[in-house]
């Protein structure tokens, strides 16, 4: 063999180990638990990295395995179950309840008739009693129930609304009738609580239309029906004395009605006892609650 052919053959060589030693130096150190990805992971689509301003890029290994939190995530299309609750249409209302809590922060004594056609006048709405033990005026207290009376004749699929839901308004007795008339309301329930000048009185009772008021006779039979049944139920829901049902033939806010109305005393202010109970929160839910059994039972009945 010649110095030549010698020559190249070591150059050939020498080449050679020096290829090997390079490539071995820059294979990826994967550590052995990357190595072995579950099949799932490695058939997966490997989302195109942009290469950073460092020029760095992810390995297609490194990338299959990387955290994806940064990346924006694709809008999940709604479940069968979703779709079909959004379908579902929202369910009936048993009826439209007309609450009227009664009297507002002040009191306006202009007058106004106390039935159509009457000669007869009121003033249009007065501020109401208050309460001897807790100061509170009456027409706080009677809100405070209404509004808890509202949710509980929700939850029972009646449909409410109200004369007020705050104090500062100007709405004469006559005016609150025609509210409910106005909506064809059902049944319209008149909140208030009593006062007396002897601090024994206590109870509470149930007022309707006097059947002897012209203005009002289409609707009595029902009005008294309907107090009746939240008469017992208030028996029922509550520790309280009863003072019965009483026909009234003088309130203006009864014989401008032309939908079944009742009106109910919860109970006496003007008794130190009575009042400071009637302020207490689990008393007012009790109250708020028998009262709308009262009238849950009053429409069932009404329908069959």
């Amino acid at each position: 063999m010649s110095k030549l052919q010698t020559s190249v053959i070591a150059a050939l060589l020498a080449f050679g180990a020096v290829s090997l030693v390079i490539a071995y130096t820059q294979a990826p150190n994967v550590p052995s638990s990357d190595s072995a990805l579950q099949p799932a992971a490695q058939t997966e689509t490997v989302p195109s990295v942009v290469p950073s301003s460092t020029g760095a890029s992810l390995t297609t290994s490194e990338s299959a395995i990387a955290p994806q939190s940064s990346q924006a995530q694709p809008a999940q299309a709604p479940t069968p179950e979703a779709s079909a609750a959004e379908a579902v249409p929202a369910s009936v209302s048993r009826g439209l309840i007309y609450l009227d809590p009664g009297h507002q922060r002040k009191g306006n004594a202009q007058q106004e008739p106390v039935s159509p056609g009457s000669r007869e006048t009121k003033a249009r709405v007065t501020g109401g009693t208050r309460g001897v033990a807790t100061g509170k005026p009456e027409y706080v207290l009677n809100l405070e129930v209404s509004l808890l009376l509202k949710e509980s004749l929700i939850a029972r699929g009646f449909e409410v609304q109200m004369t007020r839901e705050d104090h500062d308004v100007d709405i004469s007795n006559a005016e609150r009738a025609e509210m409910a008339n106005a909506v064809n309301a059902q049944l319209a329930v008149r909140i208030h609580a009593d006062g007396n000048d002897s601090p024994k009185a206590k109870g509470f009772s149930v007022l309707y239309p006097d059947a002897g008021v012209r203005s009002t006779q289409s609707i009595q039979p029902a009005s008294q029906m309907a107090a009746a049944a939240i008469l017992e139920a208030l028996k029922a829901g509550t520790d309280a004395a009863s003072r019965g049902m009483v026909a009234r033939s003088d309130l203006s806010g009864f014989n401008w009605s032309k939908v079944p109305v009742v009106l109910i005393e919860l109970g006496f202010m003007t008794n130190p006892t009575e009042d400071k109970q009637l302020s207490e929160p689990e008393y007012q839910q009790q109250l708020a609650d028998a009262i709308a059994d009262g009238i849950d039972s009053y429409m069932k009945n009404k329908q069959d």
